[in-house]
């Protein structure tokens, strides 16, 4: 089996659903992870995560790098990961950079053939790389959880401006725009309803897997942190998953099974929505499920360590 060379962009640390979709390619042996780029807010922190991450996995081969670091990241995604990384010495990892931006490029250009980028959060980071070298797109095979086409969060018949888009319209424009090898996204309109139900969390949750027990801490640690906010309302309850965008299009670096997609030119507005628009750049769009159901079998299994092969 051919292994994809991976790499991942990712706000890890706010929202949950990043260290589920880490997780989830780390599970999967046909993924070769090269690099990820820690992007919005405290950069460093996020990198903390991945790398606390990536150590317990046994794959301290991955290069871990820092993206901007004083980009502001709103409130309401804090460091909701803080108490699992707060006496992690990430000087420990031996492959950490500050230079997160630069080594990207780097090591992207010296690749001798053609990448996969999992994009999962606001991009100033990945925008700023891009305008550095924006060679570095056409070998690039490019994955992003963004937007919102025909249906909003929580499956909302009307789209929304969706987060990782709105917080920084600029980068995100300078995503959709770039001239990518092939690009491809899952917008709210298929990974904002991917949610599991109390018996396949439970199935998470009483797995001896070290990667299931590591995402039920988290999860736990996730809740606590965002148990006094004004919204706390909407947590799910602690027997069921929050709201999984981003495992979605960590999926789809190898994989369109389960999903619907269609070919529709975008482009980003000024506040931040994801129009259809025949001027944009064209994208292959995850428009609907074929078998969610199926989706989130597969998500169990690989978390579990009971898939064994591409889906």
């Amino acid at each position: 089996m051919t292994a994809t060379t991976l790499y991942l962009q990712t706000d890890i640390g706010g929202d949950i659903d990043d260290f589920w979709a880490l997780s989830m390619i780390l599970r999967q042996p046909w993924l070769d992870l090269r690099m990820i780029l820690t992007d919005t807010g405290n950069t460093v922190y996020r990198a903390a995560i991945c790398a606390k991450l990536l150590q317990q996995a046994g794959r301290t081969g991955t290069v871990v790098g820092a993206g901007l670091a004083e980009w502001p990241v709103p409130s309401r995604h804090r460091m909701s990961h803080y108490e699992w990384v707060k006496d992690y010495p990430l000087a420990s990892y031996p492959n950490y950079t500050q230079s997160g931006i630069e080594k990207f490029v780097e090591m992207v250009r010296a690749e001798p053939g053609p990448v996969t980028l999992v994009a999962i959060g606001p991009a100033p980071s990945l925008a700023a790389a891009l305008r550095m070298a924006p060679d570095i797109a056409r070998k690039i095979d490019f994955v992003g959880m963004f937007g919102s086409v025909f249906r909003g969060y929580n499956g909302r018949p009307e789209p929304d401006a969706e987060y990782n888009v709105y917080v920084d319209v600029e980068a995100a424009r300078t995503v959709f725009t770039a001239d990518w090898r092939s690009a491809a996204i899952t917008p709210l309109d298929t990974c904002g309803l991917v949610r599991l139900d109390k018996d396949l969390y439970g199935e998470i949750a009483a797995s001896d897997d070290p990667f299931s027990k590591s995402i039920v801490e988290v999860y736990e640690i996730w809740r606590r942190s965002n148990s006094g906010r004004t919204d706390a309302a909407e947590l799910p309850a602690a027997t069921e998953s929050s709201t999984l965008y981003d495992t979605v299009a960590a999926h789809m670096a190898t994989s369109f099974d389960f999903l619907e997609m269609e070919e529709i030119r975008l482009s980003v507005d000024d506040k931040g929505f994801t129009r259809p628009d025949p001027k944009g750049r064209p994208f292959q769009v995850a428009k609907d499920w074929k078998d969610l159901p199926g989706f989130e079998r597969f998500l169990v299994d690989t978390l579990t360590g009971k898939a064994a092969s591409r889906p």
